[in-house]
Parts: structure tokens; sequence; C-alpha cells
């Protein structure tokens, strides 16, 4: 059947093919303006997506690049900190002890050398308390503060008390700026019998005398108050000897560090939250993160076989995980937790052994360890526990126990030099080479750090280039077959108007 064109038809078709035909040229027009083959989602929406999600992962390889940049800066400043700055100031250590070691040397020599010690001490302290962009190399998660601060330790020239001291047993209270010779003059027990003692902070060339009473374990000296956790056996000094190395009871007042910083020694801290009263907890294990523990259900923990629902959540309480668990009698229980388990006691409380519904046990790590997330998922530590780098004090006590302690070497050396004790310094010169073997051991772990950090370096530039790639791939134009596309369009779109002008003048009169 015959259609009867008519010219609203005509019109109405042509206006269309010449919109369609303008629209896809303008359409190649604005992708050679912007150079990009989608310019809004309606282009492409697979390709969007697929563009969105290559951005996030080209910004997610930008930050792991920004860590990786950090990590290696704190990483390469810590390794010239020990296995440059650190072994200078231990090698010139060893030469002073070489030199006070030896027999010709007189008091006022080694007072000299106690001088340069006190600078190399100086230098140490100064060199564990480096930042990195305002974070301290050595103190752990507490990089806001120093890692050291100088303080004072004891030592002892008597063998029944270096047990004690290297426990920890008393305090100091106190500062001097020089090593306090303490020396007792009459037998028996501090803490017990009424002494005689004398001071001295010349090394020995003039004391003054003093007394403690009977059942006090405080000694002063110059200001600066001793005071011993116990009694202790004091032998009386041959005071027309002097300061010998084995006369009496003598006790060295000298510098140290001590440390300021985390640490990560287990067992992790427990804060127990809406138990009752005398309820405790304890954790076994290895955890890199907090974790909270709650009873979903009340459980009475001296009794056996009673089944209760506890949950556990590794985010702070956001997200919980719900399992079941069994009672099995005197007073405690065990629940199994990711990196070990928790133990509550209730077997003492004040309150009963019900662990009331809601209790909630918050499982605190000792973490001292500053991440970077080099990769998903994955992190690299990159600052040091100092205490287990330099030693010093920590706690109440030395932090790293024998002649690995750098600080507490150097701290007796000190106290050897200004009591002009010889044999002390001889000593010292096996202690240093222990000291440094430490601070060498950690600069070799540091070697290997870095390593792995240049390459993750490598792999991620090589991700960051595929990412780039595939990228232009879905939205970058080739520019080429643009202009072979806008050619081809431009004609079409001429064509159209000119086939157009030429049918619309067409009429029957044309024909008449």
């Amino acid at each position: 059947m015959a259609i009867r064109i008519t010219q609203s038809m005509m019109y109405s078709d042509m206006v269309g093919q010449m919109q369609k035909n303008l629209a896809a040229y303008m359409e190649s027009n604005e992708q050679g303006s912007t150079q990009k083959k989608i310019n809004r989602p309606s282009d492409d929406p697979a390709g969007t997506y697929r563009v969105l999600t290559t951005r996030d992962d080209l910004n997610a390889t930008a930050q792991y690049q920004t860590n990786v940049d950090t990590a290696k800066g704190w990483v390469q400043l810590a390794m010239n900190i020990l296995g440059n700055k650190v072994s200078t100031a231990i090698t010139g250590l060893k030469t002073l002890a070489e030199q006070a070691s030896n027999g010709t040397y007189t008091a006022a020599q080694r007072e000299i050398m106690a001088d340069q010690a006190r600078q190399y001490f100086g230098e140490l302290l100064n060199y564990a308390n480096t930042e990195f962009e305002g974070k301290s190399l050595f103190a752990g998660h507490r990089y806001d503060n120093s890692a050291f601060e100088e303080g004072l330790a004891l030592t002892s020239w008597d063998d029944n008390w270096s047990g004690v001291l290297n426990q920890g047993g008393y305090s100091i209270q106190g500062a001097t700026d020089s090593t306090t010779l303490i020396q007792f003059t009459s037998d028996g027990t501090l803490g017990v019998d009424a002494l005689t003692y004398r001071w001295s902070k010349d090394g020995g060339t003039t004391w003054t005398d003093a007394t403690v009473a009977a059942g006090s374990h405080e000694l002063v000296a110059d200001g600066v108050v001793v005071t011993l956790d116990q009694d202790m056996t004091v032998s009386a000094a041959d005071v027309d000897a002097g300061p010998g190395a084995k006369n009496g009871t003598l006790l060295y007042i000298r510098p140290t560090a001590v440390y300021q910083g985390d640490d990560k020694d287990p067992p992790p801290e427990m804060t127990i939250m809406g138990g009752q009263q005398g309820l405790t907890a304890s954790a076994s294990g290895t955890f890199n993160k907090n974790m909270l523990v709650r009873m979903d259900t009340a459980a009475d923990l001296n009794t056996v076989g009673t089944e209760f629902t506890w949950s556990y959540s590794t985010d702070g309480g956001s997200t919980w995980v719900t399992a079941k668990g069994q009672t099995t009698g005197g007073g405690t229980v065990r629940l199994p937790v990711p990196g070990g388990y928790m133990d509550l006691d209730a077997a003492a409380a004040a309150g009963g052994t019900t662990v009331p519904a809601g209790a909630q046990v918050l499982i605190h790590p000792s973490r001292a360890d500053l991440n970077y997330e080099i990769f998903k998922d994955t992190y690299i530590s990159v600052n040091g526990v100092g205490k287990d780098i330099f030693g010093g004090y920590y706690q109440g006590k030395p932090s790293i126990e024998g002649d690995a302690n750098l600080f507490e070497v150097v701290g007796n050396f000190i106290g050897y030099l200004e009591g002009n004790n010889q044999e002390g310094c001889q000593k010292t010169l096996a202690a240093l080479e222990k000291a440094h073997e430490t601070v060498l051991a950690e600069s070799t772990r540091l070697g290997g750090l870095e390593n792995r950090i240049e390459m993750a370096s490598d792999v991620l530039s090589f991700q960051k280039l595929d990412q780039q790639e595939r990228l232009s791939y879905t939205e970058d134009i080739d520019l080429t077959e643009l202009l072979t596309k806008l050619t081809r369009q431009q004609l079409t779109y001429q064509t159209v108007l000119q086939s157009s002008s030429m049918i619309m003048k067409l009429s029957l009169a044309n024909y008449v």
C-alpha cells in the first residue's frame, strides 16, 4: 500500500536526521576537547565503573608510596645513627677505657677522661632521642616524647649487693653532676643496725661522715637520697686505704638514662568494665590490636557445665563475633580469642562468682611498633624500642641485663673514672664490646628492613604504571581514530544538509 509523503513528514524526518548526525558530531568534538572517551557516566556505565575503581587504586598506590618514602627516611636515619654516630661514640669510649685501664694514669688524669666520657654519654643520649618528622625514633609508640631522660643509678663494688641492685631494689631522689661515692665505715645490716658511712664527690680525695639510724634504709649524700627496698649486709672499709676496688661496701651514685617510651613486653594490660568487685582477668598469646570481650549472658563460674554466650570485638565495639561457652567450675573460665586466650577468675571476688551479662574486658597489648601500610593489609614497623637497643633503666631496673646495656656500661665507666677505679675501667673494655654488638645487631636488622622497603618501592612504581595504562586505555581517546571519525561525521552532516536542501525545494509544480 502506497503512503503519501507530506511536506511536514519530510521536514520532521530531515530535522531528526540532522539532529542525530549533529549530536554525534558534537559528542566527538567534546571528546576531542577533553581528550576523554567518557565525559559522563551515561557515555559508558561499565567503563565509568572501571575508571572510578582504577582511580581508587591509583590513590591507594600514591598513599602507599608516601608511606614507603616515610618509612625509608625513618629507617635510613636510624641506620645512620646506630651504624655511624653511635658506633663512633663507642669507639671513642673504648679508646678512653684502654687508657684508663693503664696503671700509669693518675686519679687526676682519669678525672679528665671522665669529662670526655660524660661528653660521649651526652652524645649517646642525644642520638637515642633523635627525631624524624617530629617523632622520636626509639621511643616505641610514644614517639611524641623523648625516648630517654638522664637519671641516676647505683653501682656496688660489693658482690653481696649486685643481685639486688640489678633487680632495681632501690630508688634515688635528687641530682648530682658528678659521681658520688658512699663507703661504709662500720659493719652491720642496713635496715636493722645503726651504721656509719662517708661520702665523697671528688673521687675519694675528701670525705664527709654520715650516719644512718637503726631500722632505716636511707642513705643521704649531699642531698641525694638512696633508699633500699630490703635489709642489706655491709662491711666496713679500711679508711686509710682509700676507695680501693674491694675496700668494704662501696657504692657509686653515677649517671644513667631512663627509658620513657613503650615496650613490647607481655603480658597485655587488662581493664574490666561492669564486672563484680574482685573479678580479675588475664590474657596469653600474641595480640596486635586492642580487643573487647563481652559477656552476653550471666555465668556462674563456680558451677560446671552451664552454657553461656559471649562476644569479642577487634574494632572497638563496632562489630562483634558471638560464641558459646561452657563453665568448667572452680570460679574460672578460659575464652579463646584471636591470637590467644583470655581467662576470667572470680574465685576470690567479693561480689560472688557470677559474672553479670554486659561485663566487658579490654585487652590492651603492649604496642611499641609504628606501622606503615606499604601494600593492602601489609604493614612494616619502622621504629625501635630504645630500651632494647641502648639499655638504660626502665620501670625501676636495668632494661637489659649484663654488659649489653650500653647506657649502664657507660654510666658505670664514668663512675669508675671519677672514683679512680682502675679495675672497673678494665672491665668496661669487654662490656663496651658486648654493648656495641647489640647496637650493630639492630643496625643490621634495619639494613634488611631497608632492602624490603626498596623492593616495595620498586613494586609500587610498576603497579602505578600499570594502573595508569589501564586508566588511559579505558578513559583516554585515541586521537588518530577520533580525527578520522570527526572527518567522517563532518562529511556526513554536510551531505545531510545538502540533500535535505535539495529535497525541500521539490514540489508538484516542478512536474507541471
